[in-house]
C-alpha cells in the first residue's frame, strides 16, 4: 500500500503544506503604508518647497524693482 501522499497546497493564497512551494514574498503591510505616506508626504513637501523657493525669487525681483523704482524718483525730484 504506497500510495502518494496529497498536499492541500495553494501558492496562490499562500498555504503550503509540503515545504517545496514557491509562495510570493508576503508584503509587510505596515511598513508598506508607511513607505506610501512617506512618498506622498515627501513629494508634497517638495512641492511646497519649489512653490516657495519660486515665490521668494519673485518677491526679491519685485522688491529691487521698487528700489530701482524709488531710486529713479528720487533723482526726477532732485
Amino acid at each position: 500500500m504506497n500510495r502518494p501522499v496529497s498536499y492541500a497546497c495553494d501558492p496562490a493564497q499562500r498555504y503550503c503544506e509540503c515545504g517545496r512551494c514557491a509562495l510570493p514574498p508576503a508584503p509587510n503591510i505596515d511598513l508598506d503604508a508607511v513607505a506610501k505616506l512617506n512618498r506622498a508626504t515627501t513629494a508634497t513637501a517638495m512641492c511646497l518647497i519649489l512653490i516657495a523657493l519660486v515665490l521668494s525669487v519673485f518677491a526679491v525681483g519685485l522688491w529691487r524693482t521698487e528700489q530701482v523704482h524709488k531710486a529713479i524718483v528720487a533723482e526726477r525730484n532732485v
